[in-house]
């Protein structure tokens, strides 16, 4: 009779431990993803919130696109975001181009959709110098930050 209990007693405290572990495991479940939702997600949130809104300058021919910030000046990245990320009013293509020793570099047009974040750059250094061309001579204008 008392092996019985025993064994009872053994099963009650196994089930026990397995019930408390799988618990544990699903509080953990729970909470995973929401942690991984609230990591980059809200870096991306965190971005674009109060982002500075803009007014490019005109460009003056096909060689000279509408710019922002104004002629010769720059605007610095910062490590508030990974990206230079702009919400124009209207769909426009856009590149940005980064200051070198020498003068600057442009990569390459991406056309953003208005009304919604684009990236016009991706994975840019904190400190990394740079101006955007807007497609055509017309100002552009929207959101902008980096």
């Amino acid at each position: 009779m008392n092996d019985v209990i025993k064994a009872t007693a053994l099963r009650k405290t196994t089930v026990a431990a397995l019930a408390a572990s799988a618990a544990l495991l699903g509080a953990v479940a729970v909470t995973g993803p929401a942690q991984a939702a609230n990591g980059p997600a809200a870096a991306a949130r965190a971005c674009t919130a109060g982002a500075p809104s803009f007014t490019s300058y005109a460009g003056t021919g096909s060689q000279d696109p509408a710019y922002w910030p104004a002629r010769g000046t720059y605007k610095t990245t910062t490590s508030r975001c990974v990206d230079i990320n702009v919400k124009l009013n209207s769909t426009r293509s856009v590149r940005t181009c980064f200051k070198k020793a020498s003068g600057f570099s442009c990569n390459g047009w991406r056309t953003l959709s208005g009304g919604t974040w684009g990236l016009a750059a991706t994975g840019v250094l904190d400190n990394t110098q740079f101006f955007l061309q807007f497609a055509g001579t017309a100002k552009a204008s929207g959101l902008v930050d980096y």
